[in-house]
């Protein structure tokens, strides 16, 4: 069901919504094959993902997957699914018939008004950034 190899997530990591759902996103990857860039460091992005560079990493979360796969948006989240066996039981919704034509849509109005679901003021200053924290537990692990 899955390719081996890690998942490279860019994301905003300035976002409060979007770290809080990637929290939940690596608490069951279990297999820690996730790996998170915070999209304001472009110039990291950039050097480390050829593939991205001009992208519009303020727009929408991407996935770079086995292979250089770079994945955006809805089809960036439906990689992240299919790549973490606790969350296979959303494949039915992110695969279902019509689910690639809404998918995107309503994923570009989540991630237009993602301020709006719990980014305030001082909300959007996280830290430490969920890369330092999953590295950190590689380490311990190790």
């Amino acid at each position: 069901m899955q390719s081996a190899g890690p998942l490279h997530v860019v994301y905003d990591g300035q976002c409060a919504f979007c770290v809080r759902v990637l929290r939940f996103c690596r608490m069951l990857d279990r297999r820690e094959r996730l790996r998170f860039q915070d999209a304001h460091d472009r110039a990291a992005v950039e050097a480390r993902f050829p593939a991205l560079r001009g992208a519009a990493l303020d727009d929408a979360m991407y996935v770079v997957g086995p292979g250089d796969e770079v994945h955006c948006g809805f089809f960036a989240f439906r990689r992240i699914v299919r790549g973490i066996p606790l969350m296979w039981p959303l494949l039915p919704l992110f695969y279902a018939p019509g689910a690639r034509l809404v998918g995107p849509s309503l994923y570009a109005w989540v991630a237009h008004h993602r301020h709006h679901f719990g980014c305030r003021a001082d909300g959007c200053r996280i830290a430490p950034s969920l890369e330092s924290r999953a590295s950190s537990r590689r380490r311990e692990s190790a």
